[in-house]
C-alpha cells in the first residue's frame, strides 16, 4: 500500500518554505520513497522580516504570528497541490518555522498553527514534531537520523548543510546524530549585512534579494577570494560546544551568544570571515567523523551547492570518506521528504525520534495530529 504524504520544512535560512510530495510503501521489509513534486516557495520580504523579528516579539504578537503562519502555510500547500494536480493527499506533516530552541531550559517553539494550516489546506495535518523528546529530557534535534537510518541506509554518513550542518551514522548497531556547527545561518547573516551588490555576480542572479543585494554566498564565490585568518580559526575551533559529546543541538541563540560578537568584532573583511568559517565548518565536519566508520557520505541541503565549501570539506576529509551528492530534488528536499516519513510514522503510531540521537529518556512519537473532516 502506498502512502502520499507532503512535507514541509523551513529552515532558520529563510530561504523559503520547501514542500515535497512523497509516496511511501514498505515492501521487502523496508520503506521505499519517491519525490512526485517539490517546490520552494520563497518568502515575500514582508514574511522573511516577520520570521526574522519572531524571536524579539511578545507572547501575544508571537502567538498571532503563529496562527497566522498557519494558515499561510496551508494556503501555500492547497496551491502546489492544485498546481500540481496532486488529488492523493492523506496527511501534510509540517516542521513550522524554530523561533526558540532552549532544549537546556526544556523548550522549543516552531511556530506554524497545525489546527490553523489544516483547516486552511484541507487535510489532516501533523505539526510539533519537537515538543514529545524535549518534555522526556531530549534535545528534540536531531530529527531526521531515522528517516537517514530507514530511507537512506546505503550511507554511511548523512549530512545536511542547511541554517546548521548536523550529521548522522550507525555506531554498535545504534544510531547517532548531532549538530555539528552553524553553517547557513552564518554566511547568509554575513553576506546580507554587507549588503554585497548583485553586479559582480551577475551569473548567479537568483541568489539577490529583492532590494538587490546578495541573500548569500553564491557558490562560495565571495568566500573563495578571502584568505584564513588563524587566530579567528583558532578561538572558534575553541568554543566549548565542539568539545562537548552527544547528543547535543545548537539554536540562533547559540549563534547569537558565541559566534555573532566574534565576528562582528574581528575587523575582517566579508571574503576573510567567509573563507575562515568556510574552514571552520569543515573542520569540525572532519573531526565529527574520524572516529567513525568509512564509506560514502551523503550531503545535502543548500549548502551541497557551495562549490567552493565542497572543495574545502573534501580535502579536510579523511580519505575512506567519499562525498556524494545526490540528484538535485533529493540534495534539496530531504529534509521535506523525511519529515512527510515522521509525519507518516507518527499517523501510524510508530516511533519517530530516537533517544540514542536526542538523548531523551526513550524513543517517542513526535507530532501533534490535527484531524480536518467535512460534514
Amino acid at each position: 500500500m502506498k502512502h502520499y504524504i507532503t512535507g514541509i520544512m523551513s529552515g532558520t535560512s529563510l530561504d523559503g518554505l520547501d514542500i515535497a510530495h512523497c509516496a511511501f510503501e514498505h515492501r521487502d521489509g523496508q520503506w521505499h520513497y519517491e519525490i512526485l513534486a517539490a517546490e520552494t516557495i520563497a518568502y515575500p520580504k514582508h514574511w522573511r522580516e516577520k520570521l526574522r523579528a519572531a524571536p524579539g516579539l511578545d507572547a501575544r504578537t508571537c502567538h498571532k504570528l503563529h496562527v497566522d503562519y498557519g494558515h499561510y502555510i496551508g494556503t501555500a500547500i492547497r496551491r502546489f497541490l492544485e498546481n500540481n494536480h496532486l488529488h492523493k493527499n492523506e496527511l501534510i506533516a509540517s516542521h513550522g518555522h524554530t523561533v526558540f530552541h532552549q532544549p537546556e531550559a526544556g523548550y522549543t517553539l516552531q511556530i506554524g498553527d497545525g489546527a490553523a494550516l489544516a483547516a486552511t489546506a484541507g487535510c489532516d495535518t501533523v505539526s510539533d514534531f519537537r515538543s514529545m523528546d524535549i518534555a522526556l529530557g531530549g534535545q528534540g534535534a536531531p530529527l531526521a537520523p531515522l528517516g537517514d537510518r530507514l530511507l537512506f541506509a546505503e550511507y554511511a554518513h548523512c549530512l545536511n548543510l542547511g541554517g546548521f550542518s548536523n550529521i548522522s551514522f550507525e555506531k554498535a548497531g545504534r544510531r547517532l546524530a548531532f549538530d555539528v556547527c552553524p553553517f547557513n545561518i552564518v554566511i547568509n547573516a554575513l553576506v546580507r549585512n554587507a549588503k554585497v551588490r548583485l553586479e559582480p555576480y551577475q551569473a548567479n542572479a537568483k541568489h539577490a534579494g529583492q532590494d538587490g543585494f546578495l541573500q548569500y554566498d553564491p557558490n562560495g564565490a565571495i568566500a573563495s577570494t578571502g584568505k584564513t585568518d588563524k587566530q579567528l580559526l583558532e578561538t572558534l575551533n575553541q568554543l566549548p560546544y565542539y568539545h562537548q559529546t552527544g547528543p547535543k543541538s545548537l539554536g540562533e541563540e547559540w549563534v547569537r551568544q558565541h559566534i555573532t560578537p566574534l565576528l562582528q568584532h574581528s575587523q575582517l573583511t566579508l571574503p576573510d570571515l567567509l573563507h575562515t568559517w568556510y574552514h571552520h565548518a569543515a573542520f569540525q565536519i572532519s573531526k565529527a567523523i574520524t572516529t567513525h566508520q568509512p564509506g560514502k557520505m551523503l550531503i545535502t541541503g543548500g549548502g551541497a551547492h557551495n562549490v567552493f565549501f565542497i572543495e574545502c570539506l573534501r580535502k579536510q576529509l579523511p580519505e575512506d570518506v567519499v562525498v556524494y551528492i545526490p540528484d538535485q530534488q533529493t540534495t534539496d528536499f530531504k529534509e521535506a521528504l523525511i519529515f512527510a516519513f515522521l509525519g507518516l510514522l507518527c499517523k501510524k503510531r510508530k516511533v519517530n525520534c530516537l533517544a540514542s540521537v536526542t538523548g531523551a529518556r526513550q524513543d517517542s512519537i513526535g507530532g501533534t495530529m490535527h484531524y480536518f473532516r467535512t460534514a
